[in-house]
């Protein structure tokens, strides 16, 4: 008889199923070195023996005891390690895909972000709510007309006239700091 056999007969007589605690104390050890060879890295593999417990857990009772038990141990390891394998595999192209972050700005680029930003609410603090909305979702957000004809509930040729009258205010707005306007 196999020593794991022998060491859960001791622990429990062979009417009684093992306890998952029983087989934690007694096969963490082969779980946690199978994770390892299964491409696990030591540093992640402690997260991937709990996981393989948890999966024991659930699925104890299904355990007959015909076969060694660590052979029904290595095969649940080995799916929570490939399962872990393709999540990180999966991270890593997701990392891949992202753009480095910006480079960090001056603090001259952001005084000026901050005085544009000033400039910008005090333009809009001179609209009309409707015109704000207007002009906002339209030249802001950069939604169509009749995109913001629908999401504010008015008449696209409403939307049309606010948004033209916005936007001559703002091109004088701007005129009148010295400032132009970037296409």
């Amino acid at each position: 008889m196999p020593a794991s056999g022998v060491l859960l007969g001791a622990l429990r007589s062979p009417a009684e199923p093992p306890t998952v605690a029983d087989v934690y104390r007694t096969h963490a050890d082969f779980v946690w070195r199978v994770v390892q060879r299964l491409g696990v890295p030591a540093a992640e593999a402690e997260d991937v023996v709990h996981e393989v417990f948890m999966v024991v857990q659930r699925r104890l009772p299904e355990f007959d005891g015909r076969g060694a038990i660590t052979s029904w141990l290595y095969a649940i390891g080995r799916g929570v390690a490939a399962n872990y394998r393709r999540g990180h595999a999966r991270a890593a192209r997701r990392i891949d895909q992202v753009d480095p972050p910006a480079p960090p700005r001056s603090p001259e680029e952001d005084a000026a972000q901050r005085e544009a930003q000033g400039l910008i609410e005090s333009f809009l603090a001179q609209l009309d709510r409707e015109t704000r909305e207007i002009f906002e979702l339209a030249d802001i957000e950069g939604m169509t007309c009749p995109e913001v004809a629908r999401a504010l509930d008015l008449d696209l040729n409403r939307v049309l006239a606010r948004l033209k009258t916005a936007r001559r205010r703002f091109n004088a707005f701007v005129a009148e700091r010295g400032a132009t306007r970037t296409p």
